[in-house]
């Protein structure tokens, strides 16, 4: 359906000047025979995309949509310019142009297009948009589901930017039709910053403190479950390799295991405290920030992985049908943003939140970290600044970021023919090594076809065992899958002793009750 024409005019009912709408192009005409209110939404270029129409039918409200919301932004977003000193979101377009009108419509002021129930899955969207302004100001309804909308949306931001505007009525129509403007006015301009809880009691934590310790998520193999206790929540991971060491078909082997668990190595007898055996999880969303690789690429491998063929090659025979079948296993698992040369830390942190907060992906794959750096005047600060951003991140939503690194030429054997892999290694080392929860390092020499990948672990944040050679990788030249191989002859690391001034010895591995 085309988008609707209508007029501009005051709306007395609301206490709103015709200059106000018309500001906002917020338009009355007709809709199936019924006076209609018209807002119009536009795309992040201005172009009028979608209009939302309200009207009364036997006394009840009704709303539809016509055009294409989805690529809409913010209701009135188009109106201002891309930064500045305070932007006010509310929950509706007339509680906007309430907001608007009592600024005498020149301060920025937007409003999210779904209500309170769909504010953080439309804030997301707009994150590094929002986040360009000084202050955000959040002045949303004064009901509950308001309330619970300003904590979720508070969370997508970074901590102390937004404030909340709280009223004495309900909303800023109401304040606007009450004659209480400059209440209104003040309430904007006094709100209250929002800052997470930071003091708790015993009571506040007793209930999370006897919650047993529970296995993390498995691994594709089931050694490295058992050395590291499994995928942990609210963890960053930071891989280190050299070129050919196995990091690319690693790192897609765990995309492909989180998105369809039936392929996972066994995991016969690993228990939890109570002698359960681990449960293998459903199968999860994964997103992915790649900035080497076009996404149809990773889509294709991922679906190569799963029929068991390295469709990279021209010589693999297969079928139409059963790659079809493949990639329709993963529909709506897989969230591949095409960042392909892009080197914005802004804009992927928005498109991060948006995953997690929109889409509700908790496992995010960013390779190579070091491209958001590339261009910095300062490499090491803004590595610091954006790993710190990246351990809230996980922290606050629960998520798991596996993060793919550079490594500095070393001193000695090079990476490619097998060197040690050490914390320092990471390009912006002290960085990375500061707000990783888990460093990972693999190491092959790449001269020699047979060798295996040594998987070593080089921090271990939670438990503190996950270090030294974890286990032996191989890679499988039929299915394109890393497959978990002895370590004991191609290791030339396996006397931790030799090594000292390197390394302490590594932890031996755990005899877990019931592990074969």
């Amino acid at each position: 359906m085309p988008l609707l024409d209508g007029t501009v005019e005051a709306l007395p009912a609301r206490g709103l000047t015709r200059e106000t709408a018309d500001k906002f192009g917020y338009k009355v005409g007709t809709f199936n025979g019924h006076k209609a209110h018209i807002a119009t939404y536009c795309d992040a270029a201005g172009r009028p995309v979608a209009q939302k129409i309200r009207w009364k039918e036997d006394g009840k409200k009704q709303f539809t949509w016509v055009g294409d919301p989805k690529a809409a932004t913010l209701y009135g977003q188009n109106l201002w310019r891309d930064a500045g000193k305070m932007v006010v979101v509310t929950e509706g377009e007339l509680d906007a142009l309430a907001v608007s009108q009592v600024q005498n419509n020149k301060w920025p002021v937007v409003s999210i297009p779904n209500g309170a129930g769909g504010a953080a899955k439309d804030l997301a969207k707009q994150v590094a948009w929002l986040e360009r302004f000084e202050k955000i100001v959040l002045c949303f309804d004064m009901d509950e589901p308001g309330r619970q909308a300003v904590e979720a949306c508070t969370k997508l931001f970074t901590p102390g930017k937004v404030y909340d505007a709280r009223l004495p009525l309900k909303d800023a129509c109401d304040m606007v039709k009450a004659h209480r403007s400059a209440e209104l006015v003040d309430a904007l301009w006094g709100s209250k910053q929002m800052r997470p809880d930071g003091i708790k009691t015993v009571a506040d934590l007793r209930a999370k403190a006897l919650e047993p310790t529970k296995w993390g998520l498995p691994w594709p193999w089931r050694t490295l479950t058992e050395r590291t206790y499994g995928i942990q929540r609210h963890y960053l991971y930071s891989w280190g390799a050299g070129v050919g060491s196995g990091k690319t078909t690693t790192q897609k082997q765990l995309m492909l295991t989180a998105m369809r668990p039936d392929l996972l190595e066994p995991h016969d007898g690993l228990v939890d405290h109570l002698g359960q055996p681990l449960v293998i999880p459903a199968p999860r969303k994964v997103g992915t920030i790649l900035f080497e690789e076009n996404p149809a690429k990773t889509l294709r491998s991922l679906a190569g992985m799963v029929i068991g063929k390295r469709l990279n090659k021209p010589d693999v025979q297969y079928t139409e049908a059963e790659l079809n079948e493949a990639i329709d296993s993963l529909d709506g698992l897989f969230f591949p943003l095409d960042m392909f040369g892009a080197k914005d830390w802004d804009t992927v942190k928005a498109n991060v939140l948006y995953l997690i907060l929109a889409e509700g992906v908790l496992d995010i794959f960013i390779d190579p970290l070091t491209a958001l750096v590339a261009n910095a005047e300062d490499e090491r600060r803004a590595l610091d600044e954006i790993m710190a951003e990246l351990s809230g991140i996980v922290e606050a939503h629960g998520a798991t970021i596996h993060l793919v690194s550079h490594l500095t030429t070393p001193q000695g054997t090079a990476h490619e023919e097998g060197g040690r892999v050490l914390e320092k290694h990471f390009t912006g080392s002290r960085a990375i090594a500061r707000w990783s929860h888990a460093m990972i390092g693999l190491e092959r020499n790449k001269q020699d076809p047979d060798a295996p990948t040594v998987v070593r672990g080089l921090k271990d944040r939670e438990f503190g065992e996950a270090v030294g050679p974890l286990l032996g990788l191989t890679f499988d030249r039929i299915t394109g899958r890393m497959v978990e191989c002895p370590i004991e002859d191609g290791n030339p690391f396996r006397d931790e002793t030799q090594n000292s001034d390197l390394c302490p010895p590594s932890a031996p591995m755990r005899q877990i009750e019931g592990s074969v």
